[in-house]
């Protein structure tokens, strides 16, 4: 299944406001210092550098009377979490990505996480344009492309999945692939640039199998559809629509000429609320003129012949010509 994020996901090819300048700027009363060490940090994950703090108006002496009284926590290397340690993955990927320096960026599967392409991975990776080692951090040195996603710099959706491709396994590979064309971030003339000047990184090759299959580039939702999408087109059926919009619902695969639809159904469609969901999707579509055809989704290899016994049977037949009718059917073959 594809992981859904819990939030719209927009990335900036453009840097945000130094966020220290946006509090210097701001106008102040007699409001603490800390305070603006607290409003930055919270444009930062909760983590802001020793640097930062020292241009802020806090002193050496300051800040380690703060260490001591457990406000400001050292996690990396001239990082401070503030206030607490860092709780969850894109805090973690902030005190990161700020231990690194100036260039860094989050990288691989961190990066995947943030561009909502992969569930979230305990190791976080950066990659810096001059070598950078950091205890607790997978480093990498390499030319940066980078966005930056809720002003934390993180590579491009092209150049995390060049990264992907050279030490992931196949199937993760192929899923934030999937996740990305579903996402509609997947620019294949970006990728394809990027193999084009990186010949030799490990895992093109692999990308390149993956984009050269369209079964694997279709945006569908599970294994199940993918096996039952193999099994049409090698049937001989016309390539269908997939998850497309017919008349207010979203069907797996269809087939607007012939007004045919193919559903293939997981265990969630067993349940009387969701079965009761589709009678009432299917009677719509129906009396629209729409034919659903409905495959357990442990059989969905089976989805050609399922669809060649509606053909056989109903309406849908008088509207297929040869160059669409199922291969098993025609004469010779």
């Amino acid at each position: 299944m594809h992981v859904i994020p819990a939030r719209a996901i927009w990335a900036s090819p453009h840097p945000p406001d130094d966020p220290v300048e946006l509090s210097l700027r701001a106008p102040r009363g007699t409001e603490p210092t800390t305070r603006r060490v607290t409003e930055v940090a919270q444009r930062q994950g909760g983590n802001v550098t020793r640097w930062q703090v020292l241009r802020l108006g806090v002193s050496v002496k300051v800040q380690k009377g703060c260490a001591e009284r457990g406000w400001l926590i050292p996690i990396h290397r001239g990082v401070y979490a503030v206030g607490h340690r860092p709780r969850t993955h894109e805090e973690r990927c902030w005190g990161a990505v700020l231990a690194c320096g100036p260039g860094a960026a989050l990288s691989h599967g961190s990066a995947a996480t943030a561009h909502g392409l992969l569930d979230p991975h305990p190791r976080v990776h950066v990659t810096t344009p001059s070598k950078h080692s950091r205890p607790g951090i997978a480093n990498h040195t390499a030319p940066v492309d980078v966005v930056w996603i809720d002003g934390l710099p993180c590579t491009t959706v092209a150049r995390t999945l060049l990264d992907l491709a050279g030490c992931v396994p196949w199937g993760v590979l192929e899923r934030a692939v999937r996740q990305a064309q579903v996402r509609g971030v997947l620019d294949l003339k970006a990728l394809g640039r990027l193999m084009l000047e990186c010949p030799r990184a490990r895992g093109v090759r692999r990308l390149r199998a993956i984009l050269g299959d369209p079964v694997l580039l279709a945006p569908t939702r599970s294994r199940a559809e993918r096996i039952a999408l193999r099994a049409l087109l090698a049937d001989g059926w016309e390539w269908p629509d997939v998850n497309a919009d017919v008349h207010g619902e979203e069907l797996d695969f269809s087939f607007p000429r012939l007004m045919l639809g193919l559903e293939i159904d997981g265990a969630t469609h067993a349940t009387p609320v969701q079965a009761a969901r589709d009678a009432r999707r299917d009677a719509k579509l129906a009396a629209l003129g729409w034919t659903i055809v409905r495959v357990a989704a442990d059989n969905a290899a089976s989805a050609p012949a399922a669809l060649r016994r509606v053909v056989a049977s109903g309406p849908v037949r008088d509207q297929i010509d040869d160059s669409t009718t199922p291969r098993s059917e025609r004469g010779g073959a």
